[in-house]
C-alpha cells in the first residue's frame, strides 16, 4: 500500500460569474444571448401552460359524465302483428288490398273460392232441416196436436208432415180397433150380467115351486112327478146360471184384455216417440254444431280485417293461384295502439343495462338536431342473444345481440308536420343512462388495459 502511487486531485475550472447587464451589452452576441435573462412572457407562457395542464388534470379526475350505451332498432306495436291466413287449402279469387294500405275493422282484405265450403254448408243445412223437421213433428205428436209444417216450401218438412198423417192414421186406426174390441167386451159381460139376474130371479122361482110341490108330497096331495119336474128345471137353471157366470167371468177378462192392449199400444207408441225424440234432438244438435262449423268455413272464405291497421306484407298469389292452409297471405300491423322501441344491445354493453334505465330515443326520420329526442324507459331485456340481422347489412350481422323492449314515455317532439304520427317500423337510436365516470377514466383505462394484456405475446 506505501508504494502505490496517489493521484493528484483534479483541479476544477473556476465557475464564471454572471456578468453585471450593463457589461452583458458590450459582450459579443453569443455572450449576450447566454447571458441574458429569459424574457417575462416565456416564463408566464410556462406557468400558464402548466396550470392549465395541472387544472385539467384536477378537472378530469373530480368530474364525471354520463356513460350512454348506444342501442339501435325500430318501433314496434305492443300487440303482435296481425297475420291472415286461410283455414284450409283453396283458390284466391280476388286481392282487394295493397302493402301500406290502411285499412278498417271488417274491411275485405281479400276472397277465396267459395265452392267446397258452400257445398258443405248446403249439405250439413239439409241434415239439419231434417232433424229438426222430425223433431217437430214428434213433439207435435207427443203433444197430440196435428202437425203443421212451419215452412211450407220446405221438402223436409212435407216429407215429416206426410209421416205424420200415416202414423197418426195408423194410430187412430189401432186405437179404433181396441176401442170396439173393449165395447165388445163390455157389452158381453153386461149380457151375462143380465142373464145372471134374470137365471138367479127364475132360480129363486123354481126353488119356490119345488118347496111347494114337496110339500103337498109329504101331504099326500101332489104327485111325486112335479116334484121332479120341479127339481130338473132347478137343476137347469143352476147350470144355465153357472154357464151365465163363467161367461161373465170370460168376459171380464177380454175386457180387462182388451183395456190394457190399448194402454200397452198407447204406451208403446209413446215410448218409441219419445226415443225417436231423443234420438232426433241429438242429431239436429250435432247438425247444429256441424253447421256452425261449415257456416264459419263459408265466412272465412272472405278474408277481412280484424281491426284498423295498415298492410305490412301481401303474400306473391295471383288471382286462381293455390294457396295452403295457414299460409300467411296478409300481415297487418294494428293501428291506434300503444308503440314502444325494440333494440339490439351488444354484448359488451348487456353487463351495464337494467330494466327501469332512462333513455333518450332519436328517430332516424326526424333529426333531433332539428325535433328533438323523446324519452323512454328499459321495459325488458331478452335472456339470452340472437344472431343480428343479415338482412339489414349492419355492422353486427352475424354477431350475438340482446332484444330489449322500451316504453315511450315522451315522444313530443319540436316542429313536426301537421299529419305526424310515430309509424311501426321507424328506425331508432336508443341512448340509455347507464351510469357516470370521470374524464380520466377514458383516458386511464385504455392504458390500463394495456399494461395487463400488453407484452405477454409468446
Amino acid at each position: 500500500m506505501s508504494g502505490e502511487k496517489v493521484p493528484a486531485p483534479q483541479i476544477l475550472p473556476p465557475v464564471p460569474k454572471k456578468r453585471p447587464a450593463h457589461v452583458v451589452e458590450f459582450q459579443p452576441d453569443a455572450v449576450e444571448v447566454e447571458e441574458r435573462a429569459p424574457p417575462r412572457i416565456a416564463r408566464l407562457t410556462l406557468y400558464f401552460t402548466t396550470a392549465l395542464i395541472g387544472t385539467a388534470i384536477l378537472w378530469a379526475s373530480l368530474t364525471e359524465i354520463d356513460e350512454i350505451a348506444v342501442a339501435k332498432g325500430k318501433l314496434i306495436t305492443t300487440e303482435p302483428n296481425i297475420i291472415i291466413q286461410p283455414l284450409e287449402n283453396s283458390v284466391v279469387r280476388s286481392v282487394k288490398v295493397k302493402v301500406g294500405q290502411a285499412v278498417t275493422a271488417g274491411q275485405l282484405l281479400g276472397v277465396l273460392d267459395p265452392t267446397f265450403t258452400e257445398a258443405d254448408v248446403q249439405q250439413v243445412q239439409t241434415k239439419f232441416n231434417a232433424a229438426d223437421a222430425m223433431v217437430q213433428r214428434l213433439e207435435a205428436e207427443l203433444a197430440d196436436r196435428t202437425y203443421q209444417p212451419s215452412n211450407p216450401s220446405s221438402p223436409e218438412q212435407l216429407v215429416e208432415a206426410k209421416l205424420a198423417a200415416q202414423r197418426k192414421a195408423f194410430s187412430e186406426s189401432r186405437l179404433r180397433n181396441l176401442d170396439e174390441e173393449i165395447a165388445r167386451s163390455e157389452a158381453s159381460l153386461a149380457k151375462s150380467r143380465q142373464e145372471e139376474a134374470i137365471l138367479s130371479q127364475r132360480l129363486t122361482g123354481i126353488q119356490d115351486i119345488e118347496q111347494m110341490r114337496m110339500v103337498l108330497l109329504e101331504h099326500q096331495t101332489g104327485s111325486k112327478l112335479n116334484l121332479l119336474q120341479a127339481r130338473d128345471m132347478r137343476l137347469d137353471v143352476e147350470a144355465m146360471l153357472a154357464r151365465t157366470k163363467g161367461a161373465q167371468v170370460e168376459a171380464g177378462h177380454e175386457l180387462e184384455k182388451a183395456r190394457s192392449q190399448r194402454q200397452e199400444f198407447i204406451n208403446d207408441f209413446t215410448r218409441a216417440t219419445l226415443e225417436s225424440l231423443v234420438e232426433a234432438r241429438g242429431r239436429r244438435d250435432a247438425a247444429a254444431e256441424e253447421l256452425k262449423k261449415a257456416e264459419l268455413r263459408r265466412n272465412l272464405v272472405s278474408l277481412t280485417a280484424p281491426t284498423d291497421a295498415i298492410v305490412l306484407e301481401v303474400a306473391q298469389r295471383s288471382v286462381g293461384s293455390v294457396i295452403r292452409q295457414a299460409e300467411p297471405l296478409f300481415v297487418l300491423v294494428p293501428s291506434n295502439v300503444p308503440l314502444e322501441a325494440e333494440v339490439s344491445i351488444e354484448p359488451k354493453d348487456i353487463g351495464h343495462i337494467g330494466t327501469g334505465q332512462t333513455a333518450r330515443i332519436k328517430f332516424e326520420a326526424f333529426p333531433f338536431q332539428k325535433h328533438g329526442t323523446a324519452t323512454g324507459t328499459v321495459r325488458t331485456i331478452s335472456h339470452d342473444a340472437f344472431p343480428g340481422d343479415k338482412e339489414k347489412g349492419s355492422e353486427a350481422a352475424g354477431n350475438l345481440l340482446y332484444k330489449a323492449r322500451l316504453s315511450l314515455d315522451d315522444t313530443q317532439l319540436r316542429d313536426t308536420p301537421a299529419d305526424f304520427r310515430l309509424l311501426p317500423g321507424m328506425s331508432v337510436q336508443a341512448e340509455v343512462k347507464v351510469g357516470q365516470r370521470t374524464v380520466m377514466s377514458y383516458f386511464l383505462y385504455p392504458l390500463l388495459r394495456g399494461l395487463d394484456e400488453g407484452i405477454r405475446e409468446p
